[in-house]
Parts: structure tokens; sequence; C-alpha cells
């Protein structure tokens, strides 16, 4: 039996307990939250006077992390496709990104491509890239979106530069948005610090996903695979290697041999299931070679894997050997023995050599979140064999701290604007980053003069430097010893604007209720880029001095349905054939596609527009408060026949007006 003393000190130490497990339960949520969860639940604590500007702030950076976190899923890990070299045309016609929309500008990023030079390239992004993209996103479009200027009037509210930082994790991404807002308001003074807002799209977990169905494809090339399998499979419609007894000898017409293959592919790839997703299959052959494992970690359940190939898409087919457009069999040659066979039971052998190349689409849907992410890869066959892995796998592992912290060099830093006399000024408090391969490395604040950093070595760096109020300027030094650079800011102009229309007569009219307008402005060397709408959705522009190209858009209501009856044409394009050593201009094969076109009923179209080139003097701009757009329309369509008109008068540049400072 218990003593006393002993029944006391259970009793007490049950009391003890009791009161922890109920004291944990209480403040769990406390105890639980994240430092980032905790750091937004106070920013939420806001005085009644404060909540309206608070709330406008805040819901257009929920507006804009969803609007971002949905391009990046689009554009393969991008919220700016990177740049092609070597430019897209004739002789490039696969580029660097998959237009999946023709003349929509609708375009992901390739993950892996082969150059027009034959060279191989990977553009895989980090977590740490599309963060950072994620952040400048942000950063340069929320004072845009936040800077209603009665609110800010009304509220006597004054804001800072605004700098993001974003966390990608497996179900959900975290923005910090530091923007502070000062209110001055009568007696009541007030500060917002910095608005916090998560999406619960599994970014993290789908990217991996890609990555692994990327890792797999560079190992044991699967979509190669099964284009040469659609090769063996369909010798009716893709001769490929045989042998047989037949006098009549064989040929088959390349552009025929070519869209039969595509028309094969596209069917085959659309039929690839990938295991331990969301899917259906149909039929016992479906599981035994369709079913794919190309991923390895784990996806929310309801995620899904669509792997596409369309006809319409770039496609290039070599195949040898032929007679001008022609596939022509080879009759058996060899030893005296075959010779005769071949001569006395008319022996005919046919074998043919492909070289092929093409894009998939690979898309990751969550049908929880309603988010897609999604990346096109280069299926590649050179002499009817897989191509070579020349990419290696992809290492995406963290490697910023351990490049950013191996300082071995300095690097003086000068960051200058121009002043209005054309002369170059120092700047101060402009924020400098370098950026080494993939990793950026934050250095500081620069002085009014010359501003000595530590940093990495590295061949061809680039330093970066920011600050508001200006264009984001760069140079590219190399750091394997001391070395010094300069970096030009071009300052923002803000200018108030209107978009006015230049009927074909040369008369200029506003816009009306029944027109939506929009023009972008890309400046050609820094790559700037704003859009102008109307209705309009704010009230200024931001410009530098610079040539730009104009590209408007003039899209009006009609009064009447414009009927385009069904039809059909033959779509051909030339594919230039490439060379040993790259060398373009030896011959070329062409592609033609049937295109079906069913009965359309517009009510929207296009009226008007505008393509142009525009110098934007440095020296207008600082006389101006002002500018004004002009977009030319020959008039409102009324037929199928008057919308290639209008077409037609926008690529001719009739009516041209440039813009004009007031």
């Amino acid at each position: 039996m218990y003593k006393r003393g002993q029944l006391t000190l259970l009793i007490i130490l049950g009391l003890l307990v009791v009161s922890s497990v109920g004291l944990v339960y209480y403040y769990k949520d406390q105890i639980f939250l994240s430092e980032w969860e905790r750091e937004r639940t106070q920013s939420l604590l806001i005085p009644t006077e404060a909540e309206e500007l608070h709330d406008q702030i805040g819901n257009c950076v929920s507006s804009l992390a969803s609007a971002g976190i949905t391009l990046l899923g689009q554009q393969g890990g991008y919220i700016t496709l990177p740049e092609d070299p070597i430019g897209q045309g004739s002789q490039n016609p696969f580029s660097n990104s998959l237009e999946i929309f023709a003349a929509s500008d609708f375009k992901t990023v390739y993950w892996f491509y082969q150059a027009a030079n034959g060279v191989d390239h990977s553009q895989v992004p980090t977590i740490s890239d599309m963060e950072y993209d994620l952040s400048q996103f942000m950063n340069n479009n929320l004072a845009t979106c936040a800077n209603d200027f009665d609110l800010f009037t009304r509220y006597n509210a004054t804001a800072a530069e605004i700098s993001t930082e974003v966390e990608i994790l497996d179900d959900t991404v975290l923005f910090t948005v530091n923007y502070p807002v000062h209110i001055a308001q009568d007696d009541f003074t007030f500060d917002f610090d910095a608005f916090y807002v998560s999406q619960d799209v599994p970014l993290g977990s789908l990217y991996q996903a890609a990555t692994e169905i990327m890792d797999t494809e560079n190992e044991e090339f699967v979509f190669e695979d099964l284009s040469y399998d659609s090769l063996v499979l369909y010798p009716d419609q893709v001769p490929l290697s045989w042998a047989e007894f037949d006098c009549e000898q064989k040929s088959w017409d390349v552009t025929e041999v070519e869209n039969n293959l595509k028309s094969i592919l596209s069917e085959n790839i659309l039929a690839v299931k990938v295991r331990g997703t969301k899917y259906d299959v149909n039929t016992e052959s479906d599981t035994n070679y369709f079913e794919w494992d190309l991923i390895e970690s784990s996806v929310p359940e309801e995620t899904s894997v669509n792997i596409f190939y369309s006809t319409n898409w770039p496609f290039s087919m070599q195949v040898y050997p032929t007679q001008g457009s022609t596939l022509q069999e080879d009759t058996l040659t060899g030893s005296p023995a075959t010779a005769f066979l071949s001569g006395l039971f008319c022996l005919n052998t046919y074998s043919f050599i492909y070289d092929i190349k093409y894009p998939v689409l690979i898309t990751l849907y969550d049908e929880d979140s309603d988010f897609r992410f999604q990346f096109a890869s280069m299926v590649i066959l050179d002499n009817n064999q897989a191509r070579e892995n020349t990419q290696g796998l992809l290492d995406l592992n963290p490697v910023e701290t351990t490049i950013c912290s191996d300082t071995q060099s300095e690097l003086t830093v000068n960051v200058v604007e121009v002043a209005e006399d054309g002369s170059l000024v120092d700047l101060s408090g402009a924020e400098v980053s370098f950026q080494c391969i993939n990793n950026l490395c934050p250095l500081g604040s620069t002085r009014s003069y010359d501003s000595v950093f530590a940093v990495p070595p590295c061949v061809n760096g680039q330093v970066i430097a920011e600050k508001e109020g200006y264009q984001d300027g760069m140079s590219i030094v190399t750091t394997t010893e001391d070395a010094s650079t300069t970096v030009v800011l071009e300052k923002y102009y803000n200018l108030s604007y209107d978009i006015q229309i230049v009927d074909a007569e040369g008369n200029v009219r506003d816009p009306t209720s029944d027109d939506v307008l929009f023009v972008t402005l890309t400046e050609e060397e820094t790559g700037y880029t704003t859009t102008l709408s109307y209705p309009y959705q704010g009230e200024s522009v931001l410009l530098i001095p610079g040539t730009y190209t104009v590209d408007g858009k003039l899209i009006s209501d009609v009064p009447f349905d414009i009927s385009i009856d069904p039809s059909s044409y033959t779509k051909c394009t030339s594919v230039p054939q490439i060379s040993l050593g790259g060398l373009f201009g030896l011959g070329d094969d062409t592609s033609c596609t049937d295109v079906e076109i069913s009965e359309v009923d517009l009510q929207s179209v296009l009226t008007g527009g505008v393509e142009h080139s525009w110098d934007a003097d440095r020296y207008e701009l600082q006389d101006a408060s002002h500018i004004t757009f002009y977009v030319t329309s020959p008039g409102m369509p009324e037929s199928a026949e008057d919308l290639e008109d209008v077409y037609t008068y926008i690529d001719s540049g009739l009516g041209y007006r440039e813009p004009e400072f007031t």
C-alpha cells in the first residue's frame, strides 16, 4: 500500500501533467505556428481606421501572387522566358521555347532542346530561380496595382521601396512582401511594414515530379524508344526495314510518310500514363505498354500527368535513301548468291534511316488547387538511335551558400545614372547583387562613389544594380582576380497617358465603351516592357529613353455576328535540312497538314492596331507630363473578307502616328 506522503506526491504529479497538457492545448496555435505564420498573424492586427488601405494593398498582393505562380507554372518555371541567342526563324523553327498555340505567343520553355547548330542545351530552373522570379514579379507590379491615388491621398499615405521574399514548399508558396506604408491622417498615424500571403498550390511537389520525369528521360530516353517503336510497328504507313519477294519496286512519298508519322506519334504519346498519378486505363495493352514509371516522389492525390504532341508543332524528319521527294527501296546486293536470288526471285530489301526531331509538352495538373505546371522537351532520333545524353542528370541541390560565401576577389562597383544633360553622375543607395551561373549573391548598397565588395571567383558573372525609380542595370565582369565595373541605371519618367484611334481618313477619336485597346511597349536594348490598356487600368506609364517596339490591338464589339463558313486548307511548311557540321541550305523537306475550320460566329473582332518602332527621346521625356498613343483602324469589318483587310491595313502601317508628348 502507498503511504500518505507517496500518495500526495503522486496526486501532485498527476495534476502537473494534466495542467501541462491543458496549457499545451490552450496555446497550441501559438506553440506550433511557424515564425512566418506568427508574423503574418501579427501583421493582421490593423486599426479600423487603416483597414481600407490595408485591404486594398493586401488584395493586390494576393492577386499578383496568384498571377505570378500561374504564369510561372505555365512557362516551365519562368516568369520571363530565356532569350534564344540564335533567334527563331525558318532556319531555327524550334527555338528554345514551344509556342503551344500558333500565333498566340503562349509559350513554355524547353527543359531540354538541341539548338539549330546541333548543340544540346538544358534550361531547368532551380527552386531559387523560381523564388527570385516570383519576388521580382511582385516587386515590379505591386506599386502599380496598389497605387489607388484617391485612397492614398485620403489617407495621406506614403510608401517606400518594395522587397519580396518567396519560399516554395511542397504544397504552398509563402510570400513576405516588405512594403512600408506610412499613414498620417489628422491625429492618426500608423505604419504597415509587410504583407504576408500564402498560396495553397503544390508548386514544390509538382516541380520535384517534373524534374524526375526529365531525369528519367535523360537516363532512359523513353520518348525516343516510343518514337522508334512507332517506326517499327506501322510498316504500311512508315516504312523502315524488311525484305520480301516482290518484283514490283515500291516507293513512298516523303511528305505522306511524315504526316503519317506525326499522327502516329501524336496518338501514342497522348496514351502514355504515369504511375503514381491519377488516370484511367482502358485496355490491358495500356497497362503493359503505356503505363510508365517516371517519378519516384509522391504527388497530391488528385494530380494527373498529361503528355502531348501536336501535329501543328514544329517537326523535322530526314530519311535516307531518297530520290527527290520519294523514298526509294534498295535492291538487295552483296555476294554472288544474293545477287542471283535477287535477279531470279525479285528479292528486295527495304532499309531506311530516319533523323527525327519534335517537341513534347508535359503537364502536371492538380485538380484540387486547379494548378498546372508544364514544360517542353525535345525528342531526338539520330540514325534511328536515341540521342546521347550530354547534359547529365539534374543536380538541383542549393549551392548558393557555398558559392556566395567563397569570396576570393574584390569587386569595385560604380553605379551611375544619366543626368538631364546626358552625362553620367554617381548614384548612391543602389542595391547591388552578383550572379554567378544560377546563384545570386546580395552584396549591399552603394555609396556616392566607388563601392568595394567581396565576391566569389566567376567568369562572366553579372553585376546587377537596383534602385527604386530606376530601371535595373547590369554589367558583365570576370572576378577570377580583383576587378571593377560601372553599372548605368536609367531613371523612370512617370507620364499620364491616353490612347486615341485614327480612322482611315486620318480623323482622331476617343475609344468608346465597345472598344478594348492594348498597347505593349518593349524597349529593344534593355528588354523593359510595359502594357497600357483601355478601359484604363492605371493613370500613368513609366518610360525610359530608348527605342521601343510598339504593338497595339483594337478589339471592338460588332452590332451583328460575322460568320465564317466551314472550310479546309492545306498548310505546307518548308523545313531546312541540316548537313554535317550544322550547315543549312542543302535541300529541304515539305511538311503539309490538312487543317479543318468549323463554322465560327464572331461578336468581337480585331478592328485596328499598330506595329511600329518608336524612339523615346531623353529630352522630350524630361519636358513632358503626358503622352498620347495612337492605334489605326480602317473601320468596322462586315465580313470575314473584311477581317483580312484589317490585318493587311495594320501590316502596311497606313495611318501610323508616332506617340506625342505634351
